[in-house]
């Protein structure tokens, strides 16, 4: 499952990618509209107000799709990662140097008819309170990504839908190398995820994981241009539980999982103002005749609106068994995100490490 951790960047038992955080892109100044040349400049980081003064004819017809979008929104949406990548999936970050970047969350579930409250798959979420941070020591050669995942449970009484009944703590080592026309990210996590408001069944794990970062807008810049400063951006995952005592292989609660298949693509447009994405975690079971099977599906489609250092998130993710029958989990829920960056505040992020929040 791709909110909660148990289930991965409601990230289901919660999944790291099952579903992962995130972060802005410098927009771009704005020319005068034709034939009012006194006519004031919206300020640069003003990209809705921008979008709409400019003078060319393609802007103005991608400003009306931008519209549309907004108003139709309510039919899209996203796949958070409970654990993403480090530092969103950038591509490329500092070789040294200390930093402290991050982001706050917070989530609510509009559509649940089956997804759970906690890591034995009672209740049904309602609120997800989450936080991540990383923390550079040498640039992006040696990061600790860290994550914070509570959710609460709609099925409570009175205030007690708002109060935690399920937490997820995820810590890890990273290491982060251009590779070719990307990044290759190298690192290890520990995932404990247990309920809060009863006793009950909690999860753990220690992986290890190789990630792949790709952004096509860096090999081809032609394709950014013709996006309207976008991008075309990404990872592949390829993850080996080497100590799973508890985490499950299939939405259910059964099997043990042995290794983690990923992907995520994102299309960015309008200078990243808007990104639609496709996330996908698979699972295999190490209790199996065939350990290297996927034997569940985490599928994530999203909708993301980026302005400045704050981003919404819309999605809808689906988790369900593929090798048998079982018990599948669904969610629509929105989330609100605030990125940071402590030693550089006024860092702007690649499209590629923004938006990857990561999935309940």
């Amino acid at each position: 499952m791709a909110l909660r951790s148990a289930k991965g960047d409601f990230d289901q038992l919660p999944r790291e990618q099952r579903r992962a955080p995130l972060p802005a892109a410098t927009p771009p100044t704005s020319p005068r509209k034709r034939g009012e040349v006194n006519q004031k400049r919206p300020e640069p980081r003003d990209r809705f107000a921008a979008l709409f003064f400019r003078g060319d004819s393609t802007a103005l017809s991608l400003s009306l799709t931008l519209s549309i979008a907004l108003v139709l929104r309510s039919a899209t949406a996203l796949a958070l990662d409970k654990q993403g990548s480090a530092h969103g999936g950038e591509v490329e970050g500092p070789k040294s140097g200390v930093d402290l970047s991050g982001g706050l969350m917070l989530g609510a579930a509009f559509y649940n008819p089956s997804y759970a409250a906690r890591p034995d798959n009672t209740g049904k979420t309602l609120m997800r309170y989450a936080a991540h941070a990383d923390i550079d020591l040498i640039g992006r050669r040696l990061s600790i990504p860290l994550d914070l995942n509570m959710f609460t449970d709609r099925e409570r009484a009175a205030l007690g839908k708002l109060a935690p009944t399920e937490l997820d703590v995820i810590a890890g080592v990273t290491t982060t190398w251009a590779l070719g026309p990307g990044a290759l990210e190298l690192g290890t996590r520990f995932e404990h995820d247990r309920p809060l408001d009863r006793a009950g069944d909690s999860q753990s794990y220690i992986d290890v994981r190789s990630r792949y970062v790709y952004s096509l807008a860096r090999s081809f810049p032609g394709l950014g241009a013709a996006l309207g400063e976008g991008d075309v951006s990404g990872w592949m995952t390829l993850g080996w539980f080497a100590y799973n005592p508890s985490y499950f292989a299939r939405p259910d609660n059964t099997g043990r999982a042995l290794l983690r298949y990923a992907g995520h693509v994102e299309l960015s447009i309008l200078d990243d103002l808007v990104s639609f994405g496709v996330d996908a975690t698979l699972f295999s079971d190490r209790q199996a005749s065939d350990v290297v099977r996927p034997t569940e599906l985490d599928l994530t489609p999203e909708m993301i609106l980026h302005e400045r250092e704050f981003e919404l998130h819309l999605a809808f993710e689906s988790d369900r068994p593929i090798d048998r029958g079982g018990l599948v989990q669904e969610v629509g829920y929105a989330l609100g995100v605030w990125n940071f960056s402590w030693f550089e505040p006024h860092r702007k992020a690649p499209f590629e490490e923004r938006g990857q929040i990561l999935s309940p």
